[in-house]
Protein backbone atom coordinates (compact mmCIF):
# COMPACT_ATOMS: atom_id res chain seq x y z
CA UNK A 1 0.00 0.00 0.00
CA UNK A 2 2.95 2.31 -0.55
CA UNK A 3 2.37 3.07 -4.22
CA UNK A 4 1.56 6.45 -5.72
CA UNK A 5 -2.12 7.00 -5.14
CA UNK A 6 -4.77 9.23 -3.71
CA UNK A 7 -4.29 11.30 -0.56
CA UNK A 8 -5.70 10.10 2.76
CA UNK A 9 -6.84 12.80 5.17
CA UNK A 10 -6.82 11.23 8.63
CA UNK A 11 -8.71 13.13 11.35
CA UNK A 12 -6.98 12.75 14.76
CA UNK A 13 -8.87 15.50 16.59
CA UNK A 14 -10.20 13.10 19.24
CA UNK A 15 -6.68 12.02 20.22
CA UNK A 16 -5.43 15.60 20.44
CA UNK A 17 -8.33 16.73 22.61
CA UNK A 18 -7.98 13.81 25.02
CA UNK A 19 -6.30 14.23 28.38
CA UNK A 20 -5.00 11.29 30.39
CA UNK A 21 -4.35 7.61 29.55
CA UNK A 22 -6.04 6.60 26.27
CA UNK A 23 -9.24 4.58 26.53
CA UNK A 24 -11.93 3.29 24.19
CA UNK A 25 -12.32 5.33 21.03
CA UNK A 26 -9.11 7.26 21.72
CA UNK A 27 -7.14 4.00 21.78
CA UNK A 28 -8.69 2.98 18.46
CA UNK A 29 -7.87 6.29 16.76
CA UNK A 30 -4.31 6.40 18.06
CA UNK A 31 -3.49 2.83 17.02
CA UNK A 32 -4.97 3.32 13.55
CA UNK A 33 -3.14 6.64 13.18
CA UNK A 34 0.20 5.13 14.18
CA UNK A 35 -0.26 2.27 11.72
CA UNK A 36 -1.09 4.73 8.94
CA UNK A 37 1.93 6.83 9.87
CA UNK A 38 4.25 3.85 9.51
CA UNK A 39 2.63 2.13 6.51
CA UNK A 40 0.94 4.71 4.28
CA UNK A 41 2.93 7.21 2.26
CA UNK A 42 0.36 9.72 1.06
CA UNK A 43 -1.39 10.43 4.37
CA UNK A 44 -2.04 13.83 5.95
CA UNK A 45 -3.01 14.04 9.62
CA UNK A 46 -5.39 16.83 10.54
CA UNK A 47 -7.38 18.31 13.40
CA UNK A 48 -10.71 20.07 13.06
CA UNK A 49 -10.53 23.75 13.96
CA UNK A 50 -13.84 24.64 15.57
CA UNK A 51 -13.24 28.35 15.03
CA UNK A 52 -12.73 28.08 11.28
CA UNK A 53 -14.93 25.00 10.64
CA UNK A 54 -12.17 23.31 8.70
CA UNK A 55 -9.25 20.88 8.89
CA UNK A 56 -5.67 21.95 9.60
CA UNK A 57 -2.55 19.88 9.05
CA UNK A 58 -0.44 18.63 11.93
CA UNK A 59 3.20 19.43 11.34
CA UNK A 60 4.82 17.89 14.43
CA UNK A 61 6.07 14.33 14.91
CA UNK A 62 2.73 12.59 15.37
CA UNK A 63 4.23 9.52 16.99
CA UNK A 64 5.99 11.57 19.65
CA UNK A 65 2.80 13.38 20.57
CA UNK A 66 0.57 10.30 20.63
CA UNK A 67 3.15 8.40 22.66
CA UNK A 68 2.98 11.13 25.31
CA UNK A 69 6.47 12.49 24.64
CA UNK A 70 5.29 16.11 24.37
CA UNK A 71 2.75 18.47 25.89
CA UNK A 72 0.21 20.42 23.87
CA UNK A 73 -2.49 22.51 25.52
CA UNK A 74 -4.36 24.47 22.89
CA UNK A 75 -7.39 26.71 22.89
CA UNK A 76 -7.72 25.76 19.25
CA UNK A 77 -8.97 22.39 20.45
CA UNK A 78 -11.66 23.92 22.62
CA UNK A 79 -15.14 22.47 22.55
CA UNK A 80 -16.52 22.95 19.03
CA UNK A 81 -19.77 24.64 18.08
CA UNK A 82 -21.94 22.06 16.33
CA UNK A 83 -25.25 21.87 14.55
CA UNK A 84 -27.97 20.73 16.90
CA UNK A 85 -25.43 20.40 19.69
CA UNK A 86 -24.22 22.72 22.39
CA UNK A 87 -25.99 25.67 23.90
CA UNK A 88 -23.19 27.90 22.61
CA UNK A 89 -24.90 27.73 19.22
CA UNK A 90 -27.48 30.18 20.49
CA UNK A 91 -24.84 32.72 21.56
CA UNK A 92 -23.67 35.62 19.37
CA UNK A 93 -20.47 34.85 17.49
CA UNK A 94 -18.53 37.52 19.39
CA UNK A 95 -19.47 35.92 22.74
CA UNK A 96 -18.62 32.30 21.91
CA UNK A 97 -14.82 32.61 22.39
CA UNK A 98 -15.37 34.00 25.89
CA UNK A 99 -17.68 31.13 26.82
CA UNK A 100 -15.23 28.57 25.43
CA UNK A 101 -12.44 30.22 27.44
CA UNK A 102 -14.47 29.93 30.63
CA UNK A 103 -15.14 26.24 29.97
CA UNK A 104 -11.48 25.52 29.18
CA UNK A 105 -9.85 28.07 31.48
CA UNK A 106 -7.69 25.56 33.38
CA UNK A 107 -6.20 24.16 30.15
CA UNK A 108 -5.60 27.60 28.69
CA UNK A 109 -4.16 28.99 31.93
CA UNK A 110 -1.77 26.05 32.34
CA UNK A 111 -0.59 26.51 28.77
CA UNK A 112 0.06 30.21 29.21
CA UNK A 113 1.84 29.65 32.52
CA UNK A 114 4.05 27.06 30.82
CA UNK A 115 5.10 29.66 28.25
CA UNK A 116 5.93 32.08 31.08
CA UNK A 117 7.92 29.39 32.89
CA UNK A 118 9.94 28.47 29.80
CA UNK A 119 10.65 32.10 28.87
CA UNK A 120 11.45 33.31 32.41
CA UNK A 121 14.88 34.96 32.68
CA UNK A 122 15.12 34.25 36.41
CA UNK A 123 15.10 30.76 37.89
CA UNK A 124 13.18 31.96 40.91
CA UNK A 125 10.32 33.12 38.69
CA UNK A 126 10.34 29.82 36.78
CA UNK A 127 10.19 27.88 40.06
CA UNK A 128 7.37 30.06 41.35
CA UNK A 129 5.35 29.57 38.16
CA UNK A 130 6.00 25.82 38.35
CA UNK A 131 4.66 25.70 41.92
CA UNK A 132 1.56 27.58 40.81
CA UNK A 133 1.06 25.17 37.94
CA UNK A 134 1.23 22.12 40.19
CA UNK A 135 -1.38 23.71 42.43
CA UNK A 136 -3.68 24.12 39.42
CA UNK A 137 -3.02 20.72 37.81
CA UNK A 138 -5.49 17.90 38.10
CA UNK A 139 -4.24 14.37 37.51
CA UNK A 140 -5.17 14.42 33.83
CA UNK A 141 -2.93 17.46 33.25
CA UNK A 142 -0.06 15.93 35.22
CA UNK A 143 -0.30 12.93 32.89
CA UNK A 144 0.34 15.09 29.82
CA UNK A 145 2.69 17.70 31.26
CA UNK A 146 4.94 15.74 33.63
CA UNK A 147 7.06 12.67 32.82
CA UNK A 148 7.23 9.62 35.08
CA UNK A 149 10.52 10.85 36.58
CA UNK A 150 9.00 14.21 37.51
CA UNK A 151 10.61 16.21 34.71
CA UNK A 152 8.56 18.39 32.38
CA UNK A 153 7.65 17.11 28.93
CA UNK A 154 8.53 19.30 25.91
CA UNK A 155 5.88 21.96 25.40
CA UNK A 156 4.65 22.64 21.88
CA UNK A 157 3.22 25.98 20.93
CA UNK A 158 0.18 25.82 18.72
CA UNK A 159 1.94 27.35 15.72
CA UNK A 160 4.68 24.72 16.07
CA UNK A 161 2.40 21.76 15.42
CA UNK A 162 -0.55 23.16 13.45
CA UNK A 163 0.09 24.06 9.82
CA UNK A 164 -2.11 25.40 7.06
CA UNK A 165 -5.69 24.60 6.20
CA UNK A 166 -6.30 21.35 4.34
CA UNK A 167 -9.01 21.46 1.72
CA UNK A 168 -10.21 17.98 0.82
CA UNK A 169 -10.66 17.70 -2.94
CA UNK A 170 -11.79 15.15 -5.50
CA UNK A 171 -9.59 12.09 -5.17
CA UNK A 172 -9.00 12.54 -1.43
CA UNK A 173 -10.22 10.11 1.22
CA UNK A 174 -11.32 11.63 4.53
CA UNK A 175 -11.07 9.04 7.33
CA UNK A 176 -12.87 9.53 10.65
CA UNK A 177 -12.47 6.86 13.32
CA UNK A 178 -12.80 9.06 16.43
CA UNK A 179 -15.61 10.81 18.29
CA UNK A 180 -16.64 13.15 15.48
CA UNK A 181 -19.88 14.10 17.23
CA UNK A 182 -17.83 15.61 20.04
CA UNK A 183 -15.21 17.55 18.10
CA UNK A 184 -16.32 18.33 14.54
CA UNK A 185 -19.15 20.14 12.80
CA UNK A 186 -20.84 17.62 10.50
CA UNK A 187 -22.67 20.44 8.72
CA UNK A 188 -19.35 22.02 7.80
CA UNK A 189 -18.03 18.65 6.61
CA UNK A 190 -21.13 18.24 4.45
CA UNK A 191 -20.46 21.60 2.81
CA UNK A 192 -16.78 20.73 2.30
CA UNK A 193 -17.78 17.44 0.66
CA UNK A 194 -20.27 19.16 -1.60
CA UNK A 195 -17.48 21.46 -2.83
CA UNK A 196 -14.61 19.00 -2.86
CA UNK A 197 -16.26 15.73 -3.76
CA UNK A 198 -13.96 13.63 -1.58
CA UNK A 199 -14.65 10.10 -0.33
CA UNK A 200 -15.78 10.02 3.31
CA UNK A 201 -15.12 6.86 5.34
CA UNK A 202 -16.69 6.68 8.80
CA UNK A 203 -15.98 4.19 11.57
CA UNK A 204 -19.21 3.88 13.54
CA UNK A 205 -18.34 2.44 16.94
CA UNK A 206 -21.97 2.11 18.02
CA UNK A 207 -25.31 3.92 18.27
CA UNK A 208 -25.70 3.41 22.01
CA UNK A 209 -26.64 7.04 22.88
CA UNK A 210 -29.62 6.66 20.53
CA UNK A 211 -30.55 3.19 21.80
CA UNK A 212 -30.23 4.10 25.49
CA UNK A 213 -30.54 7.91 25.70
CA UNK A 214 -31.34 7.81 29.43
CA UNK A 215 -27.73 6.85 30.13
CA UNK A 216 -26.47 10.17 28.77
CA UNK A 217 -27.03 13.87 29.20
CA UNK A 218 -29.79 15.03 26.86
CA UNK A 219 -27.56 17.68 25.29
CA UNK A 220 -25.00 14.98 24.38
CA UNK A 221 -27.69 12.73 22.94
CA UNK A 222 -28.95 15.59 20.77
CA UNK A 223 -25.42 16.29 19.51
CA UNK A 224 -24.77 12.62 18.81
CA UNK A 225 -28.10 12.21 16.99
CA UNK A 226 -27.52 15.28 14.84
CA UNK A 227 -24.04 14.10 13.91
CA UNK A 228 -24.82 10.43 13.22
CA UNK A 229 -28.00 11.16 11.24
CA UNK A 230 -25.99 13.38 8.91
CA UNK A 231 -22.79 11.31 8.91
CA UNK A 232 -24.48 8.01 8.05
CA UNK A 233 -26.15 9.63 5.06
CA UNK A 234 -22.95 11.44 4.03
CA UNK A 235 -20.47 8.55 4.30
CA UNK A 236 -19.40 6.64 1.22
CA UNK A 237 -18.55 3.74 3.51
CA UNK A 238 -19.58 3.05 7.10
CA UNK A 239 -17.29 0.60 8.88
CA UNK A 240 -18.65 -1.15 11.97
CA UNK A 241 -16.84 -3.44 14.38
CA UNK A 242 -19.40 -6.20 14.89
CA UNK A 243 -22.42 -7.89 13.34
CA UNK A 244 -24.61 -6.31 16.02
CA UNK A 245 -23.25 -2.90 15.10
CA UNK A 246 -24.19 -3.47 11.47
CA UNK A 247 -27.71 -4.55 12.46
CA UNK A 248 -28.16 -1.45 14.61
CA UNK A 249 -26.99 0.90 11.84
CA UNK A 250 -29.23 -0.68 9.24
CA UNK A 251 -32.24 -0.61 11.57
CA UNK A 252 -31.64 3.05 12.46
CA UNK A 253 -31.36 4.12 8.82
CA UNK A 254 -34.48 2.22 7.84
CA UNK A 255 -36.49 3.62 10.74
CA UNK A 256 -35.36 7.21 10.13
CA UNK A 257 -35.68 7.21 6.34
CA UNK A 258 -31.92 7.45 5.79
CA UNK A 259 -30.56 5.63 2.78
CA UNK A 260 -28.70 2.60 4.11
CA UNK A 261 -25.02 3.28 3.36
CA UNK A 262 -22.47 0.82 2.09
CA UNK A 263 -21.22 -1.04 5.16
CA UNK A 264 -18.37 -3.33 6.13
CA UNK A 265 -17.37 -5.11 9.34
CA UNK A 266 -13.81 -4.68 10.60
CA UNK A 267 -13.05 -5.95 14.14
CA UNK A 268 -10.99 -3.85 16.51
CA UNK A 269 -7.53 -4.88 17.64
CA UNK A 270 -5.81 -5.67 20.86
CA UNK A 271 -2.17 -6.21 21.77
CA UNK A 272 -1.85 -8.71 24.59
CA UNK A 273 0.89 -8.79 27.20
CA UNK A 274 4.40 -8.71 25.78
CA UNK A 275 5.82 -12.23 26.25
CA UNK A 276 9.32 -10.77 26.48
CA UNK A 277 8.31 -8.41 29.29
CA UNK A 278 6.87 -10.52 32.13
CA UNK A 279 4.29 -8.95 34.39
CA UNK A 280 6.13 -7.94 37.51
CA UNK A 281 4.75 -9.43 40.68
CA UNK A 282 6.75 -6.83 42.58
CA UNK A 283 4.37 -4.03 41.53
CA UNK A 284 2.31 -3.36 44.63
CA UNK A 285 -1.41 -3.67 44.11
CA UNK A 286 -3.31 -0.54 45.16
CA UNK A 287 -5.72 -0.09 48.05
CA UNK A 288 -4.77 -3.26 49.89
CA UNK A 289 -5.85 -5.66 47.15
CA UNK A 290 -4.48 -9.20 47.52
CA UNK A 291 -3.49 -11.29 44.50
CA UNK A 292 -6.09 -13.89 43.61
CA UNK A 293 -8.56 -12.36 46.04
CA UNK A 294 -10.45 -9.74 44.10
CA UNK A 295 -12.88 -9.47 41.20
CA UNK A 296 -12.25 -6.60 38.82
CA UNK A 297 -14.23 -4.48 36.39
CA UNK A 298 -12.25 -2.33 33.95
CA UNK A 299 -14.34 0.43 32.41
CA UNK A 300 -15.14 4.10 32.53
CA UNK A 301 -17.57 4.54 35.39
CA UNK A 302 -20.80 5.53 33.64
CA UNK A 303 -24.48 4.53 34.01
CA UNK A 304 -24.53 2.03 31.14
CA UNK A 305 -21.66 -0.12 32.31
CA UNK A 306 -23.41 -1.84 35.22
CA UNK A 307 -21.47 -0.55 38.22
CA UNK A 308 -24.78 0.00 40.03
CA UNK A 309 -25.71 -3.68 39.65
CA UNK A 310 -22.30 -4.80 40.93
CA UNK A 311 -22.61 -2.45 43.89
CA UNK A 312 -25.96 -4.02 44.85
CA UNK A 313 -24.65 -7.55 44.37
CA UNK A 314 -21.42 -6.96 46.28
CA UNK A 315 -23.25 -5.26 49.12
CA UNK A 316 -25.37 -8.37 49.51
CA UNK A 317 -22.25 -10.59 49.46
CA UNK A 318 -20.74 -8.44 52.21
CA UNK A 319 -23.94 -8.43 54.28
CA UNK A 320 -23.98 -12.22 54.15
CA UNK A 321 -20.28 -12.43 55.04
CA UNK A 322 -19.37 -14.28 51.85
CA UNK A 323 -16.86 -11.72 50.59
CA UNK A 324 -15.09 -11.42 53.96
CA UNK A 325 -15.02 -15.18 54.61
CA UNK A 326 -13.08 -15.64 51.37
CA UNK A 327 -11.00 -12.48 51.69
CA UNK A 328 -12.50 -11.09 48.47
CA UNK A 329 -12.88 -7.50 47.31
CA UNK A 330 -14.33 -5.83 44.23
CA UNK A 331 -12.23 -3.35 42.24
CA UNK A 332 -13.65 -0.75 39.84
CA UNK A 333 -10.76 0.31 37.59
CA UNK A 334 -11.41 3.24 35.27
CA UNK A 335 -11.84 6.95 34.98
CA UNK A 336 -14.87 8.75 36.38
CA UNK A 337 -17.47 9.41 33.69
CA UNK A 338 -20.77 11.25 33.66
CA UNK A 339 -23.97 10.97 35.71
CA UNK A 340 -22.30 8.83 38.40
CA UNK A 341 -21.65 11.34 41.18
CA UNK A 342 -24.53 9.99 43.27
CA UNK A 343 -23.44 6.37 42.81
CA UNK A 344 -19.82 7.06 43.74
CA UNK A 345 -20.88 9.10 46.78
CA UNK A 346 -23.19 6.27 47.81
CA UNK A 347 -20.41 3.69 47.57
CA UNK A 348 -17.87 5.86 49.40
CA UNK A 349 -20.28 6.69 52.24
CA UNK A 350 -21.73 3.17 52.60
CA UNK A 351 -20.19 1.70 55.75
CA UNK A 352 -21.31 -1.79 54.78
CA UNK A 353 -18.99 -1.91 51.77
CA UNK A 354 -16.25 0.31 53.22
CA UNK A 355 -12.96 -1.31 52.31
CA UNK A 356 -14.77 -3.96 50.27
CA UNK A 357 -15.24 -2.02 47.03
CA UNK A 358 -12.21 -0.14 45.74
CA UNK A 359 -12.44 2.57 43.07
CA UNK A 360 -9.14 3.05 41.24
CA UNK A 361 -8.58 5.85 38.70
CA UNK A 362 -5.78 6.79 36.31
CA UNK A 363 -3.72 3.59 36.28
CA UNK A 364 -0.82 3.22 33.86
CA UNK A 365 -0.68 0.35 31.36
CA UNK A 366 1.94 -1.34 33.56
CA UNK A 367 -0.27 -1.03 36.64
CA UNK A 368 -3.26 -2.35 34.70
CA UNK A 369 -1.29 -5.41 33.60
CA UNK A 370 -0.41 -6.05 37.24
CA UNK A 371 -4.07 -5.74 38.25
CA UNK A 372 -5.12 -8.23 35.58
CA UNK A 373 -2.39 -10.61 36.73
CA UNK A 374 -3.61 -10.31 40.33
CA UNK A 375 -7.36 -10.56 39.75
CA UNK A 376 -9.16 -13.84 40.42
CA UNK A 377 -11.64 -13.06 37.63
CA UNK A 378 -13.27 -10.10 35.89
CA UNK A 379 -16.84 -8.90 35.62
CA UNK A 380 -18.47 -6.88 32.86
CA UNK A 381 -22.26 -6.38 33.29
CA UNK A 382 -22.62 -3.64 30.67
CA UNK A 383 -26.12 -3.03 29.37
CA UNK A 384 -24.85 -2.71 25.81
CA UNK A 385 -21.55 -2.63 23.95
CA UNK A 386 -20.62 -2.05 20.35
CA UNK A 387 -17.58 -4.26 20.89
CA UNK A 388 -16.06 -4.90 24.35
CA UNK A 389 -12.28 -4.38 24.43
CA UNK A 390 -12.01 -4.91 28.23
CA UNK A 391 -13.14 -8.50 27.65
CA UNK A 392 -10.33 -8.98 25.13
CA UNK A 393 -7.89 -7.52 27.66
CA UNK A 394 -9.06 -9.94 30.35
CA UNK A 395 -8.85 -12.97 28.03
CA UNK A 396 -5.39 -11.93 26.85
CA UNK A 397 -4.24 -12.01 30.48
CA UNK A 398 -5.86 -15.42 30.97
CA UNK A 399 -8.71 -14.07 33.09
CA UNK A 400 -12.26 -15.35 32.90
CA UNK A 401 -15.07 -12.81 32.65
CA UNK A 402 -18.61 -12.95 33.90
CA UNK A 403 -20.01 -10.92 31.01
CA UNK A 404 -23.42 -9.68 29.93
CA UNK A 405 -25.64 -10.36 26.95
CA UNK A 406 -25.67 -6.67 25.98
CA UNK A 407 -25.09 -5.78 22.35
CA UNK A 408 -22.03 -7.31 20.68
CA UNK A 409 -20.57 -8.81 23.87
CA UNK A 410 -21.65 -12.42 23.08
CA UNK A 411 -19.86 -12.12 19.72
CA UNK A 412 -16.60 -11.31 21.53
CA UNK A 413 -17.05 -13.83 24.35
CA UNK A 414 -18.19 -16.84 22.33
CA UNK A 415 -18.00 -19.89 24.60
CA UNK A 416 -15.06 -18.62 26.66
CA UNK A 417 -17.12 -17.20 29.54
CA UNK A 418 -20.75 -17.03 30.66
CA UNK A 419 -22.98 -14.17 29.46
CA UNK A 420 -25.73 -13.10 31.86
CA UNK A 421 -28.74 -10.82 31.63
CA UNK A 422 -27.52 -7.35 32.74
CA UNK A 423 -30.90 -6.68 34.38
CA UNK A 424 -30.97 -9.83 36.53
CA UNK A 425 -29.35 -9.10 39.90
CA UNK A 426 -30.08 -12.59 41.19
CA UNK A 427 -28.23 -14.48 38.45
CA UNK A 428 -25.21 -12.18 38.88
CA UNK A 429 -25.27 -12.69 42.63
CA UNK A 430 -25.43 -16.48 42.33
CA UNK A 431 -22.70 -16.67 39.68
CA UNK A 432 -20.26 -14.35 41.48
CA UNK A 433 -20.92 -16.13 44.77
CA UNK A 434 -20.20 -19.50 43.14
CA UNK A 435 -16.98 -18.26 41.52
CA UNK A 436 -15.77 -16.88 44.87
CA UNK A 437 -16.59 -19.98 46.91
CA UNK A 438 -15.70 -22.60 44.29
CA UNK A 439 -12.73 -21.50 42.15
CA UNK A 440 -12.88 -24.80 40.24
CA UNK A 441 -16.06 -23.51 38.56
CA UNK A 442 -13.85 -21.03 36.71
CA UNK A 443 -11.28 -23.61 35.66
CA UNK A 444 -12.95 -24.91 32.44
CA UNK A 445 -13.25 -21.34 31.15
CA UNK A 446 -9.64 -20.53 32.07
CA UNK A 447 -8.43 -23.63 30.21
CA UNK A 448 -10.57 -22.81 27.17
CA UNK A 449 -9.21 -19.25 27.08
CA UNK A 450 -5.61 -20.52 27.07
CA UNK A 451 -6.38 -22.94 24.23
CA UNK A 452 -8.75 -20.96 22.06
CA UNK A 453 -8.51 -17.21 22.54
CA UNK A 454 -7.18 -15.42 19.49
CA UNK A 455 -7.75 -11.85 18.48
CA UNK A 456 -6.42 -9.46 15.82
CA UNK A 457 -3.55 -7.25 16.92
CA UNK A 458 -3.86 -3.50 16.45
CA UNK A 459 -1.60 -3.78 13.41
CA UNK A 460 -3.82 -6.45 11.88
CA UNK A 461 -7.00 -4.51 12.68
CA UNK A 462 -5.64 -1.29 11.19
CA UNK A 463 -4.35 -3.07 8.07
CA UNK A 464 -7.77 -4.65 7.56
CA UNK A 465 -9.55 -1.31 8.05
CA UNK A 466 -7.39 0.44 5.45
CA UNK A 467 -7.70 -2.49 3.03
CA UNK A 468 -11.48 -2.12 3.22
CA UNK A 469 -11.11 1.65 2.79
CA UNK A 470 -8.90 1.04 -0.24
CA UNK A 471 -11.56 -1.13 -1.87
CA UNK A 472 -14.19 1.53 -1.27
CA UNK A 473 -12.01 4.28 -2.75
CA UNK A 474 -11.17 2.21 -5.83
CA UNK A 475 -14.84 1.49 -6.43
CA UNK A 476 -15.60 5.17 -5.94
CA UNK A 477 -13.06 6.49 -8.45
CA UNK A 478 -11.66 3.53 -10.34
CA UNK A 479 -8.78 1.15 -9.85
CA UNK A 480 -6.10 3.37 -8.24
CA UNK A 481 -5.04 2.23 -4.79
CA UNK A 482 -4.67 4.16 -1.55
CA UNK A 483 -0.99 4.98 -1.01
Amino acid sequence: MRGQGRRIIFDVTTSFRWRGPPAGIVRVERNFALWALNNLRNVTFVIFDSRQDGYYELTWDLQAVLDGAATFLSSRLAEPVREGGRKTNALPLWLRPLVLWVRNRRRILLGRLELVRLQAKWRALARLVGILQFALMTQKYRDVMVAADGSRLPFLRQNAWVGGRVDCTTGDVLVSVGAGWDNTNIGAIRELKARGGFCFILLCHDLIPLLFPHFYKSIDVDAFRAYMHEALALADLVVVTSQKGEQDCRAYCQERGVKVPKMAISPLGFDGPDPIEPVSSTIALPNGLVRGRFAMMVSTIEPRKGHQLLYRVWRRLVEEGIAQANGFKLAFVGRRGWMVDELISQIVSDRTVSGQIEIIHDVSDRQLRSLYAGAAFCVFPSKYEGYGLPICEAFAHGRTVIASTGGAIPEIVGTLSPCLDPDDDEVWYETIKEWIQSPTRRLPYEQAIKRQFKHPTWREAAANFFAISDCCAREHWGHRRLS
